[in-house]
């Protein structure tokens, strides 16, 4: 996305209007084709303005036809942006240096990647002294990530479509925070969940950011998306044991749970398909991963 359309974007992100922003992870995308014939695009998505899937992200989607057919099908419902990272750049207004320590920041659930930015990228220099950034990019792409070959030849680069995930979503957060209310990403990968985490605890202490108004970020995992849609009647109570058993393995959820006194408790654990249809059952909970 280059030039006049991405200038369009940020004015479009800039309007003022209490924004809906999903951005969308390819794991995600997967488990909703499997639904597909359950609960209709529409449902799902007609509540956001927007949907953005970093061009990381969309490589992965490529991966697989229905994917790809589910993302073009959507974009007659939705408006939906592929974003090359390159442009992350013009979404932080040039500002170089932040978007350094963005990218840093959401590394740090990595100690080896933090290692090779500090060695290869910073090279022991003041950040304003950086090299430009579609350069520096390009080091981290090609040689910081883990590589292997696909069996469709591809090589994939570990964690890049999170990492990705993470920093576009801060750069949401902080940059366009007066227009957008809501940026919830569609993730079941606890990888995405835990590098957008350990950033939000670097970002609150960080002089840079700590003090500048920021719109919060949430997650709607698979199984939020069967409890989300258990409750709002898109999956009948008849349907749902079949529909569980189908589409769902034991998995780790963190999630609260009201007590009779009104207090709340936070579990993560993992639970089986015989504990979260109980739990689907259950009003007093709310899923966070």
């Amino acid at each position: 996305m280059k030039g006049e359309s991405m200038n369009d974007l940020k004015k479009y992100l800039s309007i003022g209007k209490s924004l809906k922003i999903c951005i969308l992870d390819n794991n995600s995308v997967e488990f909703l084709t499997w639904v597909r014939k359950n609960v209709i695009l529409e449902k799902i998505f007609s509540q956001y303005d927007m949907i953005l899937i970093p061009q990381w992200v969309w490589t992965e989607v490529c991966d697989s036809e229905n994917r790809k057919s589910y993302i073009n099908d959507l974009k007659h419902y939705s408006k939906v942006q592929i974003i090359d990272e390159v442009d992350y750049l013009t979404l932080v207004d040039y500002k170089e240096a932040e978007l350094y320590y963005l990218f840093l920041y959401c590394c740090y659930n990595v100690s080896r990647l933090v290692s090779f930015i500090k060695k290869n990228i910073l090279k022991n220099r003041p950040v304003e002294d950086l090299d430009p950034y579609e350069e520096w990019l390009g080091v981290f792409y090609e040689e910081g990530l883990d590589q292997r070959k696909l069996s469709n030849g591809r090589i994939q680069r570990k964690n890049a479509g999170e990492i990705s995930i993470a920093i576009l979503s801060y750069i949401l957060s902080y940059y366009y925070s007066g227009s957008i209310d809501i940026i919830t990403i569609f993730s079941s990968d606890r990888d995405t969940y835990e590098f957008v985490s350990k950033a939000k605890e670097i970002l609150y202490k960080d002089e840079r950011f700590k003090d500048r108004s920021n719109t919060s970020i949430t997650f709607k995992s698979n199984d939020f998306l069967i409890y989300e849609w258990t409750r709002l009647g898109y999956i009948d109570e008849q349907n749902i044991h079949t529909f569980v058993d189908s589409y769902r393995q034991t998995r780790r959820i963190k999630f609260t749970r009201k007590k009779q006194d009104n207090s709340i408790e936070e579990q993560d654990k993992l639970i089986d398909n015989a504990a979260f249809l109980e739990m689907l059952k259950d009003s007093t909970i709310h899923l966070i991963f």
